[in-house]
C-alpha cells in the first residue's frame, strides 16, 4: 500500500489515530497491522516458535480445504473487518467457507470469518483473550481457537457459538481431539502442536482425512496418466 506523506510514520507497537481508509493506505504490505475504533497499529515481530506453528496450521488447513473444497484459509497479513466495534483485525489465520466467498474484498474480508485461530504471544495474550474474544463473539465468528505459544506454555482453548450467540468452551473427545463443526470431518490433536519438530503435514492429513486424501491423490494420478496417453 502506498504511504501518503500526510499520515504518521510507521512505528511498531503504537496506536495512532486514523480512519479505516487512511489505515489501508498507511499499513505496509506484508506486516501484521490492525485498526480499532479510529486507531491503527503495527504489531511487533513474533518468535520463531510462533512462525513455525503458524506455518504448520496454515498448511494443514489449506491442504484439508483443498481436499474438501470447503473454503479458503487466510494468514496474518489479511484484514478481517468487524463492523460491530468497529475493527479491522488481522487474526493469525482465519477460514472463510466457500458459500461465504462474497465476504472477501480486494483488501480485506468483511466479517465474520467461519473459523479464527490466534496464537498467544507475550504481546498479544491479553488482547486475544479480553478484546478479541468478545469482538469475535459479537461479530458471529462460529469457532475461535487460541493456542498459547509463549515459552513454557501449552495452552489450547476452543470456543464455539451456542444457540444464543455466546461462546462456550468445546471439550475434546475421549482421545483428546477437538472436532470442528464449521469444517466437517476436520479435527485437531493439540499434542501435535507441542512436538519438536512439528509433525509432517501430509502425515497429519493422512490421519485426519485418509479417504479424502487417497481419493484426491488417485484423481491426480488418473488425470496425469490420461494427459500423458493423450499426448502420445
Amino acid at each position: 500500500m502506498a504511504q501518503p506523506t500526510t499520515l504518521p510514520p510507521v512505528v511498531e507497537g503504537r496506536w495512532l489515530p486514523m480512519t479505516f481508509e487512511e489505515f489501508l493506505a498507511w499499513a505496509p504490505d506484508g506486516v501484521q497491522a490492525e485498526w480499532v475504533a479510529g486507531k491503527g497499529i503495527i504489531h511487533v515481530s513474533n518468535s520463531t516458535r510462533h512462525g513455525r506453528l503458524l506455518d504448520f496450521l496454515i498448511h494443514l488447513l489449506r491442504a484439508y480445504l483443498r481436499l474438501t473444497g470447503l473454503g479458503e484459509v487466510f494468514s496474518s497479513t489479511v484484514l478481517l473487518r468487524l463492523p460491530g466495534r468497529p475493527a479491522g483485525r488481522m487474526p493469525d489465520l482465519f477460514v472463510v467457507r466457500t458459500e461465504h466467498r462474497d465476504r472477501i474484498r480486494a483488501q480485506w474480508c468483511e466479517g465474520p470469518a467461519d473459523l479464527v485461530v490466534e496464537l498467544l504471544s507475550e504481546e498479544s495474550a491479553a488482547r486475544d483473550r479480553t478484546e478479541k474474544l468478545p469482538e469475535y463473539e459479537t461479530a458471529g465468528v462460529p469457532e475461535y481457537v487460541m493456542v498459547d505459544v509463549r515459552e513454557g506454555q501449552r495452552g489450547f482453548e476452543y470456543y464455539r457459538l451456542d444457540e444464543r450467540g455466546r461462546y462456550q468452551a468445546v471439550a475434546p473427545d475421549e482421545q483428546g481431539r477437538y472436532h470442528s463443526l464449521v469444517l466437517p470431518g476436520f479435527w485437531l490433536d493439540p499434542n501435535w502442536l507441542w512436538q519438536d519438530p512439528l509433525p509432517d503435514v501430509e502425515d497429519v492429513l493422512l490421519t485426519v482425512a485418509p479417504d479424502a486424501y487417497e481419493a484426491w491423490i488417485m484423481a491426480k494420478l488418473r488425470a496425469r496418466r490420461r494427459a500423458a496417453s493423450e499426448g502420445e
